[in-house]
């Protein structure tokens, strides 16, 4: 029975739900830790359709003294993190409210930040292995000027990274390890418009393709031209 009740209590205390992205992120929008729990508080009472919750209630599910909540809520509002609004009812009554959009549209900013360094860290951490593939294949450490060479290609001709591993491939098949000679495949291939792997790929398909096709033409019977022996007079 007491599991019971316990269960039903819980239940009907219902759950209050937060962004991952704010729980990982908080400190970088300047928040603290106290005015991230001051948040979840507020926020636990407005779910529920109480939008001015009571300070006390709050000071007393953190065990903490009134002035240290309106202290966070204060710091907050000061930090634009929160604004506190009015509005109007049916009735004309005003009541206040707590809006934290300026929260959310600070973390929605940070959000694109972080992601801007993710990618940035990815294309590092990508140009890093191609330089090891390189210096892999070339079975020695890559010179400073054949570094640069690389990061040419990557930054000012803004070629493919996966084009310019591709290229090494062909340099390796071809028995040409030289950095001039991958160039001269890159320019070729940036000549005939081949942007990605894939249309590489189909190019020396249909290339292949006419020289098989060629191939059968120049091998095709000679016709059967009948000799008549002339008379001697």
């Amino acid at each position: 029975m007491v599991a019971q009740d316990f269960l039903f209590s819980y239940l009907q205390a219902g759950e209050t739900s937060i962004s991952n992205l704010l729980l990982h992120h908080y400190r970088e929008i300047g928040m603290t830790s106290g005015e991230l729990l001051v948040y979840l508080e507020l926020k636990s009472y407005i779910d529920r359709g109480i939008e001015n919750p009571s300070i006390t209630w709050i000071a007393e599910n953190l065990q903490t003294d009134e002035r240290i909540v309106y202290e966070q809520i204060h710091q907050m509002t000061e930090h634009q993190l929160l604004v506190q609004r009015m509005k109007r009812d049916e009735e004309g009554k005003e009541t206040a409210y707590y809006d934290f959009s300026p929260m959310i549209n600070r973390l929605v900013g940070r959000d694109g930040q972080i992601k801007s360094q993710q990618t940035t860290v990815k294309k590092a951490t990508a140009r890093e292995k191609l330089f090891k593939e390189i210096e892999s294949e070339f079975g020695r450490p890559l010179t400073p000027m054949e570094i640069t060479y690389v990061n040419d290609w990557l930054d000012k001709d803004h070629y493919d990274l996966e084009m310019v591993r591709l290229a090494l491939k062909e340099a390796v098949v071809n028995g040409s390890l030289r950095f001039r000679y991958m160039d001269s495949i890159l320019l070729n291939w940036r000549k005939n418009n081949l942007k990605t792997p894939q249309e590489v790929e189909q190019d020396k398909q249909r290339y292949q393709s006419r020289q098989i096709q060629q191939g059968h033409q120049s091998k095709r019977p000679i016709p059967n031209i009948p000799i008549f022996k002339l008379p001697d007079d």
